[in-house]
């Protein structure tokens, strides 16, 4: 078992920097190592929270005990939401990026009281946000450009980019299962996912609905536009066999 210790964790399709980035783990996420290159240079890592998993540079790599690990998982803790915050640790400053976990507990890695201080903003991920907070914490992302596998403001992948802003608000998303329940065009309100889905090109678009018509989605950014535009411009770049689902996640 591990835990992030650095601002972002990359981790990659196969064991080399040459490969692609499958996604990318924020300070204070824990991790499952199930595997390791006969060098043991690299590790294989999988991300429980969002059941993704991938190779990370044995370097980086920081183990902790399963005690820990489920300690970490289970507990509360708190989430950073500012957009950059800073926690003066071992007299030096470390840079967190929302998402990023505070762990206050007795198992900490390392003293929370002791440390020199924290700048920023946190909110306990144990209290689900409310509508309004969500769309706040969605919008800190606007005009983060589009990076595969990346989970920051600096480069966001889509398939990434909403379940990580849910979970900033307190809900849990795992990859390839979209959370809460369908409901009809008429219901949906600030807060809500709208999914398109190309059946025949097997991909899926997301846009987080603002209200007033308009929609947070990717494009090679984080915009904002309405619905009918967010729609066009994905019907004109799909196959003929599309399905459109709102989904309400909040409450």
């Amino acid at each position: 078992y591990g835990i992030c210790r650095q601002t972002i964790l990359p981790v990659y399709h196969q064991p080399t920097f040459e490969s692609a980035l499958v996604t990318q783990l924020l300070f204070g996420e824990c991790y499952q190592i199930n595997g390791l290159t006969s060098d043991r240079q690299w590790f294989r890592i999988y991300h429980e929270d969002t059941g993704i998993g991938g190779w990370v540079m044995a370097k980086l790599i920081k183990e902790i005990t399963a005690e820990e690990y489920q300690k970490f998982l289970n507990q509360d803790f708190q989430i950073v939401t500012s957009p950059i915050a800073a926690i003066e640790y071992l007299c030096s400053s470390l840079y967190l990026l929302p998402g990023s976990r505070l762990h206050f507990s007795e198992l900490e890695l390392f003293n929370w009281q002791d440390h020199i201080g924290f700048t920023g903003t946190f909110r306990p991920h144990a209290l689900k946000a409310s509508r309004e907070e969500l769309t706040e914490i969605a919008l800190r992302y606007l005009h983060a450009p589009f990076q595969a596998g990346g989970r920051s403001f600096f480069g966001l992948d889509e398939a990434h980019a909403f379940s990580l802003i849910f979970f900033i608000g307190g809900y849990t998303w795992l990859s390839g299962k979209i959370p809460g329940k369908s409901v009809t065009p008429e219901e949906i309100l600030p807060g809500d996912l709208l999914v398109f889905r190309d059946l025949e090109k097997q991909k899926t678009s997301f846009g987080l609905y603002l209200g007033a018509e308009e929609i947070l989605w990717m494009d090679h950014r984080m915009k904002v536009s309405d619905i009918t535009e967010w729609e066009d411009y994905l019907r004109n770049n799909s196959s003929e066999q599309v399905v459109l689902d709102a989904r309400s996640i909040i409450g």
